[in-house]
């Protein structure tokens, strides 16, 4: 995998999501391979790790935003490609405004992260707002680190195969799998046993600004692929903060520690 991805930093789309599994992703992937390319940083086996480290305040306002199904919600996250100081690295509002997602990206630098993170509240907003890249996401994210006491919540893995084609750029597939969450350290960092959020499928995600192509509608009709609301982030905090004895226990030790401001 190439050491950047493309410098889009704004997008406003769908994003239609369907679990799949045996023969039937096993058809839907041949059937994109025949009609797109794949992503120009995947690697040689033609697919890519991202991880994405989510931020929540103390109660999980965030989780319980996304539960509820506010027409109008968002939340914080770091995103990163690959592996090293040189992957490409984001910080990163994404959010939903009645059924359009939009997401927005300030690049980070990968050094001084994790010590920016373990330090706290202040250190981190400094690190995110001293940037010669700080945008409004970098300013929002500040704020609400303060106003909200923002903390490091969930990390999550999954190795991505990515399709794109080059002459219809508005339309765009992945298909994710070997997903798997960790609670956060303050530092980012993903600590105790790590939980598998979708262990028997794979998770086939598109999105558009304008219309779907007509070939892969055919697709839909002709394998009855049945549309979803899957929430890798909501799915992993069900299941590493909310569901169990062990979860409401880590959940009253490590939740109630805010970052230092």
């Amino acid at each position: 995998m190439k050491e950047t991805v493309p410098e889009k930093l704004h997008f406003h789309r769908y994003e239609f999501k369907y679990l799949l599994s045996g023969a039937r992703r096993d058809a839907v992937l041949s059937a994109l391979e025949r009609r797109m390319e794949r992503d120009a940083h995947s690697a040689a086996d033609g697919s890519y790790w991202v991880r994405s480290m989510y931020f929540d305040t103390v109660d999980f306002a965030y989780h319980r935003e996304k539960e509820s199904g506010l027409h109008y919600r968002y939340k914080f996250r770091i995103r990163s490609y690959g592996a090293g100081t040189k992957s490409p690295v984001f910080l990163e509002l994404k959010g939903k405004y009645d059924n359009l997602v939009f997401k927005h990206r300030q690049n980070l630098a990968a050094e001084g992260l994790a010590e920016a993170l373990e330090a706290g509240t202040g250190a981190m907003c400094d690190f995110v707002t001293g940037s010669g890249q700080c945008s409004d996401v970098g300013l929002h994210f500040a704020a609400d680190c303060f106003r909200r006491r923002l903390s490091p919540s969930l990390v999550v893995d999954y190795r991505r195969a990515a399709f794109e084609n080059r002459a219809n750029l508005d339309f765009r597939a992945t298909m994710d799998s070997d997903a798997r969450a960790w609670r956060a350290r303050r530092n980012g960092a993903p600590t105790g046993i790590p939980r598998e959020i979708s262990p028997f499928f794979s998770i086939l995600e598109i999105k558009f600004r304008y219309r779907m192509p007509s070939w892969f509608h055919k697709l839909v009709q002709n394998m009855n692929l049945v549309r979803i609301s899957f929430s890798k982030f909501h799915r992993a905090g069900e299941m590493l903060w909310m569901n169990d004895a062990s979860a409401r226990l880590n959940r009253m030790v490590e939740r109630g520690q805010n970052w230092p401001l």
